[in-house]
């Protein structure tokens, strides 16, 4: 049997070393930018019913105040459930709460915000995540009606007349939630026009809105639930 020269060990060593190198290199890519606090929401109402549309509202903490009056425009029309998170696309603890949630619940019409975390994640990061959590969307969900909503404008903490640094990332995320759901026949609910002409429907933080601006979000996303329901027959077959 003939001996294996140092030269063999030192390739093989190498080769080891790069397969290494490439699995870190995908874990890193996988792995989330975390925020200083991170949370989710899960809210699933009438679970074990069918006789009525199902409604799943996916979003940030905007969702979490419109949430409630959107659920009660849309009393005895659909059961309205809530997931709301600080995960950005982008993020791949996103993909992966929300198959969790779709794994044991299946949704007629989804309403999906998302945009206003994640700040750490580029513009393209961003995009190029968009057809995924569709496809997810989809899968899990099949004939859903989807509704995409773009993200509201971000303004300076307590000079709520300026919008701050992060706002050109908003406007980039939107311009790309923009052209995706144009290709794909998608419905878009513009907050962002909203945000951008009701300063007053600003507190001071510079992120959320105050009362009226909650009932604005709340009717906009409500009215176009209720169009799809009044306009379609989830239960004809």
């Amino acid at each position: 049997m003939k001996k294996l020269t140092p030269l063999f060990f030192i390739i093989l060593i190498f080769a080891c070393n790069s397969s290494n190198t490439v699995e870190m290199n995908e874990a890193l890519k996988k792995r989330s930018i975390n925020e200083d606090i991170e949370w989710t929401n899960t809210w699933v109402v009438s679970a074990n019913k069918s006789n009525l549309p199902r409604v799943l509202i996916i979003g940030d903490s905007h969702v979490e105040r419109y949430y409630p009056l959107v659920a009660d425009k849309l009393q005895d029309r659909a059961y309205c459930s809530k997931f709301t998170t600080s995960r950005s696309i982008g993020d791949p603890a996103l993909v992966e709460q929300l198959k969790s949630v779709f794994f044991s619940f299946k949704f007629d019409i989804i309403s999906f915000n998302n945009g206003l975390h994640g700040v750490e994640y580029t513009d393209g990061q961003y995009s190029r995540n968009i057809p995924e959590v569709y496809k997810l969307f989809t899968d899990y969900n099949p004939g859903v009606r989807l509704l995409w909503v773009n993200t509201t404008g971000r303004r300076v903490r307590d000079n709520i007349t300026v919008f701050d640094e992060y706002n050109e990332g908003v406007i980039n995320r939107n311009k790309a939630v923009e052209n995706f759901t144009r290709a794909n026949k998608i419905p878009l609910i513009d907050l962002y026009s909203l945000s951008v002409s009701h300063p007053d429907y600003y507190e001071t933080d510079g992120v959320h809105f105050n009362k009226q601006g909650v009932e604005d979000e709340a009717r906009s996303i409500s009215d176009e639930i209720l169009k799809i329901i009044e306009n379609s027959n989830f239960f004809s077959k």
